[in-house]
């Protein structure tokens, strides 16, 4: 709905599979921690992680995805530290390094569960994905016959035992729910879709945003004062102006005929069709041409919304 808005009334042609991954007005907008409205990023405690985080690269959007999961999210202050240089990042064992590094030491995602196992106790990629399954169902007894073959497997390649099932405890408790990193890659592509109009587009961003919750008060209010936040400034209703949803009026959004108490779709769609040709010259104007279409009750509601003022 926000691209369509936008190509249509500025005349553009707009991919979001084409724009750019490295954009700065995105990236600030998330150093900023201005997320209302974008996919996956609103809730307080992903709010707190993105502030540390400090984000400079759609990389950074694809670990915050799936760090923020009940699997790695313990370890999210570890990461936070190791990001920054403010602890050292220690591997379980030399081997583990090249599958490790790129998250400071931490496993995030489930692929590098296959991969660990794969590197480390000589699995082939199928049986480490059938390890990876059988963490994730969380059965003791087959957790315990897991450890028993990857010990063994590991024993193999010449690696401690105390060594192999910390590294195992270490995969087991990563498990309990988490990612995927082609799950998170795809979601991180959506949030930084809406992350990216929002900062380029915000008045068209926040006018379908807005639109999406008219009938709530709550919401509506809440959005409202995030266009504020972004400079984009909500123009009072308007019997000529005003349409069903919130649309941009210059560099500015004018507050809906649905937003309005006791304005059904019937009534606002009536007013539309009403002022369709010619739009209302005066107050007198107005109700005589809206005279046995619109009732008592739905002009009296347009004039307490200031929708006559003009």
């Amino acid at each position: 709905k926000i691209v369509r808005m936008i190509n249509e009334r500025e005349g553009t042609n707009i991919n979001m599979y084409k724009v750019p991954l490295d954009d700065e007005l995105t990236y600030e907008l998330l150093r900023k921690v201005d997320v209302t409205g974008v996919f996956q990023l609103e809730s307080q405690g992903m709010r707190s992680l993105i502030g540390q985080m400090q984000m400079k690269e759609f990389e950074d959007i694809v670990t915050v995805l799936a760090l923020y999961r009940p699997g790695p999210m313990d370890n999210i202050p570890s990461y936070i530290k190791r990001r920054f240089g403010k602890e050292k990042v220690n591997y379980p064992h030399p081997i583990l390094e090249e599958v490790l590094q790129p998250t400071n030491g931490i496993i995030v995602y489930q692929e590098q569960i296959i991969k660990i196992a794969s590197l480390f106790a000589g699995y082939s990629l199928g049986e480490a994905d059938l390890l990876r399954r059988a963490v994730s169902k969380k059965d003791e007894k087959l957790l315990e016959k897991e450890r028993e073959n990857f010990v063994s497997k590991a024993r193999k390649l010449n690696h401690d035992d105390t060594v192999s099932n910390t590294i195992y405890d270490y995969i087991v408790k990563f498990a309990n729910y988490g990612f995927n990193r082609a799950h998170s890659v795809a979601y991180a592509m959506v949030s930084y879709w809406m992350a990216y109009l929002k900062a380029n587009y915000p008045k068209y961003f926040i006018s379908v945003l807005t639109s999406s919750v008219i009938g709530s008060e709550t919401q509506m209010r809440n959005y409202i004062f995030e266009a504020n936040k972004l400079g984009v400034k909500i123009l009072k209703p308007s019997v000529n102006k005003s349409e069903l949803i919130f649309i941009p009026d210059d560099n500015d959004l004018r507050y809906p005929l649905l937003g309005i108490k006791n304005i059904g779709i019937n009534s606002a769609n009536q007013l539309i069709n009403l002022r369709k040709d010619t739009p209302f010259k005066s107050f007198i104007d107005f109700v005589t041409r809206s005279e046995g279409v619109l009732n008592k009750r739905v002009i009296e509601s347009l004039i307490k919304a200031g929708a006559c003022d003009e």
